[in-house]
């Protein structure tokens, strides 16, 4: 069978401060569709009422389309869709058009069409398991993280004990705070970059004792006067709050600086690292700019903890786009297993 090797994200369920009675991610997806309607049908048997219209993306419907109970977690495959929009189609008929008045080009047409009646484009898919609080998935085409959250946030309004209430949770990219949770290591480079904005990065030095050379300026003034600079530019990047608190934690021998990067250099004390991590895990959830965390054991792109190993997937047919769902529905409890195997996550 063809295959196709694909990133799996991780995140965790966070209900923060409200009491869920024992419930996780997996058991609250399962009572959502658990729910029946007014002639006792489940949510499970039906496919129209699992169609949720995007307020963000106007046109675009999120529809969990195949879903399926594993006993040991929860399955499902969630349909970026769109039905008002053409699609562009390059016809191969070759056709001489005169371009302008020097050129005469043999091409293709390009045309756009409708979906046909019945149908509609699929934009994007994510295929997601939910294993007690642990969330992974599989991303493709245009597809998010935020499409997922929301997805789930509709899907379990109805339940609960979150009927009545205006229940926030997060799906959180966690660092290294414990030695659970999705934990990827010391944080080694940290980059952030808007649409019009250069591109900065904050990277920790090497801490192993073998010998190797040290970045220095040449003077104090110029140490004052590059440190003067870089201030202003850290708090832009990060807020005035994050940033005098980053400020704060650096040791004697610490200091930044501004180059085509923003780096945090000089002999590292254990409070500025933690303060690295805190701000690393708060940037992982932001959604106007680019966020790229790294660290030993995997790294966090655009706000999603992506595990390292790539899983090979198996497809619905040569050249296809569509992963075959039951071996999707194996390969995310693969990594799982290896994840708390390894102490990444806790067993649920």
């Amino acid at each position: 069978m063809p295959t196709a090797y694909h990133l799996v994200h991780y995140r965790r369920f966070d209900a923060g401060q409200f009491d869920l009675r024992g419930a996780t991610l997996e058991s609250l997806c399962r009572s959502a569709l658990d729910v029946v309607n007014e002639v006792q049908v489940t949510l499970w048997q039906r496919a129209q009422d699992r169609l949720f219209e995007l307020s963000t993306a106007p046109g675009r419907q999120l529809l969990l389309n195949k879903v399926a109970d594993l006993s040991s977690a929860v399955f499902g495959e969630l349909c970026l869709v769109q039905a008002s929009n053409l699609q562009a189609l390059l016809e191969l008929s070759a056709s001489k058009v005169q371009l302008s008045n020097i050129t005469t080009a043999e091409i293709f047409d390009l045309t756009e069409r409708f979906a046909p009646d019945g149908s509609q484009f699929v934009r994007g898919m994510a295929y997601w398991l939910a294993i007690g609080d642990n969330l992974f998935f599989v991303k493709t085409h245009s597809m998010t993280s935020e499409y997922l959250h929301e997805y789930i946030k509709w899907l379990i309004r109805n339940v609960e004990p979150l009927r009545t209430t205006a229940f926030l949770f997060q799906l959180k990219a966690e660092f290294d705070k414990s030695q659970f949770s999705g934990d990827i290591g010391e944080i080694r480079s940290l980059r952030v970059s808007g649409k019009m904005s250069p591109q900065f990065s904050v990277s920790p030095p090497r801490t192993d004792a073998s010998p190797r050379v040290v970045d220095t300026v040449r003077t104090v003034a110029d140490k004052i006067a590059e440190f003067a600079q870089a201030v202003p530019v850290v708090e832009a990047l990060f807020g005035k709050p994050k940033a005098e608190s980053l400020l704060k934690s650096l040791g004697k021998d610490e200091y930044l600086t501004v180059e085509a990067a923003v780096k945090v250099r000089g002999r590292r004390t254990a409070e500025s690292r933690a303060k690295l991590r805190d701000i690393a895990s708060d940037l992982a959830d932001l959604t106007e700019g680019k966020v790229q965390v790294e660290g030993k054991d995997g790294k966090v792109s655009d706000g999603d903890a992506i595990l390292r190993t790539r899983m090979p997937f198996t497809l619905a047919r040569e050249g296809s786009n569509l992963l075959e769902f039951d071996n999707v529905a194996d390969q995310p409890q693969e990594v799982y297993n290896r994840f708390v195997k390894d102490g990444k996550i806790k067993a649920q």
